[in-house]
């Protein structure tokens, strides 16, 4: 039985660590998704200052949004610090509200200080007080300016969501590896 048990311990250890030890590569496919996020990013006039002010900003070129009371969001982005791409990110989100359908957008983070970037960079970045209201591809996201450091941009790209909801993100950062 404890032999039975330490093999089961040992599999499941061996099937784990598996998975973190994929590397992060970063294709030509991925940078024509982010090239085309940031190129509509830098399009809005208003973000000029926050493209300026950053040391660092992470974007997240395909979100998706779900939810019928309660939902939830995913989506993958990558770091960009000097304007080089040093690593990737994951998103995801729980709601809560008056909310129903799907949603695909993009999301901008700009972090103005060392310090933010590092808490961002050391994984598990919390990012709350979002409130959304959208229909279709008319919406605004509305966050709050900075928290403390960390300004968050949305634009809403298609699908159909009527919400009115708050909720709460969750950042982790990979770092970029060097393809073979």
């Amino acid at each position: 039985m404890n032999r039975w048990k330490t093999s089961l311990i040992i599999l499941m250890l061996s099937l784990t660590s598996a998975c973190v030890m994929q590397p992060v590569v970063y294709d030509e496919a991925r940078a024509q998704a982010l090239e085309s996020a940031l190129a509509s990013f830098r399009a809005r006039e208003e973000l000029t200052r926050f493209f300026d002010q950053a040391v660092a900003y992470a974007v997240f070129p395909a979100n998706w949004r779900a939810g019928t009371g309660f939902g939830g969001a995913f989506g993958t982005g990558w770091l960009l610090e000097g304007g080089e791409v040093t690593g990737r990110a994951l998103m995801v989100e729980a709601f809560v509200g008056a909310n129903l359908g799907i949603q695909g957008d993009r999301k901008i983070l700009f972090f103005r200080s060392e310090a933010a970037l590092d808490q961002f960079k050391r994984g598990r970045f919390e990012f709350t007080g979002q409130a959304n209201a959208s229909v279709a591809n008319v919406g605004k996201a509305i966050t709050p300016g900075y928290n403390p450091d960390v300004a968050m941009f949305v634009e809403v790209r298609g699908g159909l969501m009527v919400e009115a909801s708050v909720g709460t993100q969750r950042y982790d950062y990979f770092p970029l590896q060097e393809s073979e």
